[in-house]
């Protein structure tokens, strides 16, 4: 940038000057600016407009399928009793349905529970889920209770030392909803789902079992618990084997996990120590500790794991080869198998099982044992009799046929409830409706961008404008040249024309022609229409359209009346629409992108290009700038060195 010097010689504003000699120039990068601005504007009321397009190409997508139209409805006498979803599968028919039983999930509530001391009186304390199994009574010792859900038995192992907390979150890794509420001093257990098969059973081992459910108030012997305790009775070698090989695999991933925990901790060891010799005499001392405290708890863990590992190898109860990644981990144990002592572990214990089970059967088949200590609803499958036939469901929803029935209540032994399945002439109707709604939304839209006030001779506030005026007078001077951009625009031009001839067209069927207006939907006239409106559809008697709601309704007759003749015509009609849509937003390379309705890869580019041609302008103003004031400079060197030999011939004549 050359040396700028102001008028002092010469005795003018140069700055002032100068500014206005740029000031064309500069005039130039407004309006450049400007027209980026205006250019912003336009990709965002397309962007805006292109969602609308392609909302209602995705709604034709559906639409041109015949299924779609295929609406069925049922109407239920008794709402109160039973609720239908209607499939489009579902036939025309009138049918009987009564529900004899509704499905119920297993659910025990206890009966109140008593703190005790160690002479077994109540001491009036209350219960918490922090009391301890040994404060209701309990002196067994450790215990087995066997958990029955959905047929697969698993069993946890408790003592006097357990808590009622302990014991509630043992019961649901087993599969059951289990609480304990302080208030009633009662345990709550239920199956987590409905029906028959998921109905849950508790069950001792033996009598030390037997008295911690007594003493917990949960006793109970239901037809699932007695089926339970039958099972026992009836096991055989294959349970024993298979019993033992699922505790032989949790035992050898146990010891991998244990194995791979070690190996890890070393390596962390290792890694901790490596960066605490690294470091140099001139660290920090707190970062000397930080380490040495990570390295510390890395060792602590390591000798945690050590050990846990040598009591898992000590207590091995399978067999197997580990098989080692890369680091030395493992990756797998193939060939598990449960020792001879596990299996004989197991046939003693199921055998003892089996005598202790075999009693209590015996105590429930000669009514000494009645197992009232707990009250306890059977898990139960629903039922439901439709048009003489039974069908039963693990919950209370049946799919049959087309029809998804909710039994809501038992019907009365006397009671029958109609079930007639017809087409849904309403859903048919509001699709129309829903169609035309979206259809005129956006040919509305397009008229008024297309039909608007000319923007061309606005320009965008530039900041100093902006300032002078509020932010209301700012937005609706915006708002107005945003209106005109698409004034006349050919994009919209013509996708409005190619919807327009479609929905007048009208559709071929059976080989006769068939247009909308065949079925009392028709655009009202120019002088009928409001502003930018003479390309939207109103049906004839439509309650929600004032310029129509007065005539007679010809749609609902003809969905009543032929709903197949509606359903060809609107497939066929979307299908047509939806094939020139697709078309529309099809890609053009360089220009438009695939599912866009704009070219706006053009327009991206032509924002783009405005960036260029912005700084090359702002660098010619710049230039431009800088040369006249180049002239200016020299022009007051000029005139100062004038100045001085004028100066000094003066003084030569004797003047001054």
């Amino acid at each position: 940038m050359p040396m700028r010097m102001s008028g002092l010689i010469s005795g003018l504003d140069t700055d002032s000057v100068i500014s206005q000699l740029v000031s064309a120039k500069r005039l130039k990068v407004t309006r450049a600016k400007g027209e980026q601005t205006k250019l912003s504007w336009k990709q965002e009321i397309w962007k805006d407009l292109n969602k609308d397009l392609v909302s209602l190409r995705s709604t034709l997508s559906n639409m041109r399928f015949s299924s779609s139209w295929n609406k069925k409805t049922t109407n239920v006498s008794n709402t109160n009793k039973a609720s239908v979803i209607t499939g489009s599968s579902a036939v025309d028919s009138v049918q009987s349905l009564k529900i004899t039983q509704l499905a119920k999930s297993g659910y025990l509530t206890g009966s109140e529970v008593k703190a005790v001391d160690s002479d077994g009186n109540a001491t009036g304390e209350n219960v918490t889920a922090l009391s301890k199994l040994s404060d209701l009574g309990f002196s067994g010792g450790e215990t087995t209770l066997n958990i029955s859900v959905g047929g697969e038995t698993s069993s946890i192992t408790v003592n006097g030392d357990s808590t009622i907390s302990d014991v509630l979150t043992a019961l649901k890794k087993q599969g059951v909803n289990a609480s304990f509420d302080e208030n009633n001093q009662r345990f709550f257990i239920s199956s987590k789902s409905t029906g028959a098969s998921n109905d849950f059973s508790i069950t001792a081992n033996d009598s030390a079992g037997q008295d911690l459910l007594d003493k917990m108030g949960i006793s109970t012997y239901d037809a699932t618990a007695k089926a339970n305790l039958t099972s026992f009775v009836s096991y055989t070698s294959d349970d024993v084997a298979a019993e033992a090989l699922k505790r032989a695999q949790e035992s050898a991933d146990n010891y991998k996990t244990i194995y791979n925990n070690k190996i890890d901790a070393e390596k962390t060891v290792a890694d901790l120590q490596e960066q605490l010799d690294e470091l140099g005499s001139d660290a920090r001392e707190d970062e000397r500790y930080k380490l040495q405290k990570q390295l510390d708890d890395a060792n602590a863990k390591l000798t945690t794991y050590t050990q846990q590992l040598e009591e898992a190898s000590e207590n091995a109860i399978y067999t197997g080869t580990p098989v080692y990644d890369s680091d030395g981990k493992i990756t797998s144990i193939d060939d598990v198998a449960a020792t001879d002592e596990l299996i004989s572990e197991i046939e003693q214990e199921y055998a003892q099982r089996k005598a202790y089970a075999q009693t209590q059967l015996d105590a429930i088949e000669a009514g000494t044992l009645k197992g009232k200590a707990a009250n306890k609803i059977t898990g139960m499958d629903a039922q439901i009799n439709l048009n003489g036939v039974a069908f039963t469901s693990s919950t209370n929803v049946f799919d049959i046929n087309g029809l998804t029935i909710t039994a809501l209540a038992e019907t009365d032994s006397d009671e029958t409830i109609t079930l007639t399945t017809s087409d849904d002439t309403s859903g048919i109707y509001d699709m129309v409706k829903d169609f035309l709604k979206s259809y005129n939304n956006i040919v509305n839209q397009m008229d008024k961008l297309y039909n608007a006030e000319s923007a061309s001779k606005y320009s965008p506030l530039t900041d100093e404008e902006k300032e002078a005026l509020s932010e209301t007078e700012v937005e609706k001077y915006e708002q107005k040249i945003k209106d005109g951009l698409l004034k006349g625009d050919g994009t919209i031009n013509s996708i409005t024309s190619a919807l327009s001839s479609i929905m007048s067209d009208g559709v071929e069927i059976d080989g006769k022609k068939v247009y909308l207006s065949n079925f009392g939907i028709n655009t009202l006239g120019y002088f009928e229409a409001e502003d930018n409106q003479t390309h939207a559809y109103h049906i004839d008697g439509d309650s929600d359209d004032s310029a129509t709601s007065g005539n007679a309704d010809v749609l609902k007759g003809m969905i009543a009346s032929d709903p197949d003749m509606v359903t060809k015509f609107f497939t066929k009609l979307s299908q047509s629409l939806y094939s020139r849509m697709d078309q529309l937003s099809s890609r053009i390379s360089e220009r438009r992108s695939y599912g866009s309705f704009f070219e706006d890869i053009s327009l991206k580019s032509d924002y783009s290009a405005y960036d260029s041609k912005i700084s090359e302008l702002e660098e010619k103003a710049n230039d431009y700038e800088d040369n006249l004031y180049a002239k200016f400079s020299r022009m007051e060197s000029a005139l100062a060195k004038l100045q001085s030999n004028t100066s000094a011939i003066t003084g030569l004549l004797g003047g001054g």
